[in-house]
């Protein structure tokens, strides 16, 4: 009874004293280490401040070196929780994936390997170089660990991917569309911008000077002189907004023509329409750079032209793998299933993923029809509700298997920088530990996790079962003061 009375410092203290009230603090104080000091980096010097301004400081022990224990024994229980899981799943034989591989640079390299359509991380390890041989060796591990046949691998084009996919997985190496329209980003967007801020600058200047002249009675040859070069701005700066919008025109017009197919017809596209619709691009590229007088000293707008032929060979691989999951169906069933319920399903799932207001407004008119298309078809009518769900759910896989860039990787690559910088560095076991969280705890809009996507089945939640793990919670300890220091 003293030591609850010498708790209770608090108007709500009594409260952690309660069944109900002690067993809310358990879950608060590990939610706060998983969320705070795992996800998001943040110190256990923060997290102690934290708990001290909440008042729990007579009730749990909550000093740093107390906090960082709990981390720790955390951060093991989420490794055993990786163990348990993969030891009571596994995939179905010989699962078809389709992967993007990149390298983030910290004191080490990190090399990463995802799984794109259902974002889950197979490799996330520290490597002292990024060639052939160290890729080669790591994958070859990946393959045997999770029995997994790669389909086709989307990455930049350095040299070592391009051969891990041609000799280690014996697959088609994809050019990553973000990364080949990034570089005509880069011959563009910085350069175009600062001309347009330099000259509205300008104007507002001139604009400025021609209203003290107007107001100092200045002579009119000198006002009309200053109205006309004004106007030369205004007119430079039109012109300069038109070349923008047009660069942006391509920057869509580059997202728009890959895809399997055609936005405006509905027909099914192949490698070799892709290749002419980015090279007519090109086209527009090169003559827009003239016309601006842009010097490419970089090469970029090659650099986006050399890849091209690597970008449009998704279209055909991506078919070849459809033909081939519908070599058993008869060519009734084959055409309904190519020619009506993948082109629906297909724009109705961009429809959902961008974020662009004009491109989402273009792929729902694209849906809308493909829906139309859909819903007139015949063999819709005819097949049993339970056919037609189980060439959905086909349809919706088929589709989340055409992947034209490597994007969910960068993402991936943004949140260890972030990470990084957040704690000055990320540990090998904390490393591990992030990468579980990711394929388990982390979830898209559906509510789904990487791993439920990947493997077909639910999960345990990761931290309904850490709690159930963790030891009971630290007891607080008098603080020690610091004696005074005497002069």
């Amino acid at each position: 009874m003293k030591a609850i009375e010498k708790r209770n410092t608090h108007q709500e203290s009594w409260l952690w004293e309660t069944p109900e009230g002690e067993q809310w603090l358990f879950r608060m104080f590990f939610a706060a280490q998983f969320v705070f000091g795992i996800m998001s980096g943040i110190g256990v010097e923060k997290m102690s401040l934290f708990f001290n301004l909440l008042h729990l400081e007579k009730h749990v022990g909550i000093s740093p070196s107390s906090l960082r224990n709990m981390v720790k024994i955390m951060e093991e229980k989420v490794l055993e929780y990786k163990k348990i899981q993969e030891a009571s799943h596994t995939l179905s034989s010989n699962s078809e994936v389709v992967v993007g591989g990149d390298e983030t640079f910290f004191e080490n390299i990190i090399l990463v390997l995802m799984d794109i359509s259902s974002g889950y991380i197979f490799m996330e390890e520290e490597s002292e170089n990024r060639t052939y041989e160290t890729w080669s060796d790591k994958v070859k591990d990946v393959i045997s660990k999770f029995g997994i046949n790669i389909k086709y691998m989307v990455s930049d084009r350095a040299k070592a991917l391009i051969k891990l996919a041609s000799d280690c997985m014996n697959c088609l190496s994809i050019a990553d569309l973000f990364h080949a329209s990034n570089e005509v980003v880069k011959l563009f967007g910085l350069r175009l911008n600062n001309k347009l801020a330099t000259i509205k600058d300008k104007i507002i200047k001139e604009t400025a000077a021609l209203a003290i002249m107007m107001e100092m009675g200045k002579n009119i040859s000198v006002i009309d002189k200053q109205k006309s070069l004004i106007n030369v701005l205004n007119q430079e700066e039109a012109v300069l907004v038109l070349s923008i919008d047009r660069y942006r025109n391509i920057l869509r017009d580059i997202s728009m023509e890959v895809h399997p197919f055609d936005i405006k017809t509905g027909g099914i596209k192949s490698s070799s329409n892709v290749y002419d619709g980015l090279m007519e691009l090109v086209i527009q590229i090169k003559i827009l750079q003239e016309e601006l007088q842009i010097v490419d000293n970089k090469n970029r707008a090659n650099k986006f032209s050399n890849q091209v032929d690597d970008i449009a060979s998704l279209i055909d691989a991506w078919w070849l793998w459809v033909n081939k999951e519908l070599d058993a169906v008869d060519q009734n069933q084959r055409t309904w299933l190519i020619e009506a319920l993948l082109p629906a399903l297909y724009w109705k799932s961009q429809a959902e993923k961008t974020k662009s207001p004009e491109i989402k407004k273009e792929y729902l008119a694209a849906w809308q029809k493909a829906q139309i298309v859909l819903d007139n078809n015949c063999l819709t009518q005819k097949l049993t509700a339970e056919e037609r769900s189980r060439w959905q759910s086909w349809g919706e896989w088929m589709i989340t298997k055409f992947q034209r860039a490597s994007s969910a990787v960068e993402g991936r690559n943004g949140f260890l920088s972030q990470m990084h910088h957040n704690g000055r560095g990320i540990s090998g076991r904390r490393l591990k530990v992030l990468t579980v969280i990711h394929n388990f705890v982390i979830r898209r809009p559906d509510g789904t996790t990487a791993a439920q996507r990947l493997y077909q089945t639910d999960f345990p939640d990761l931290f309904e079962w850490l709690i159930t793990q963790m030891p009971e919670l630290p007891l607080p300890r008098q603080r020690r003061l610091a004696a005074p220091v005497s002069i």
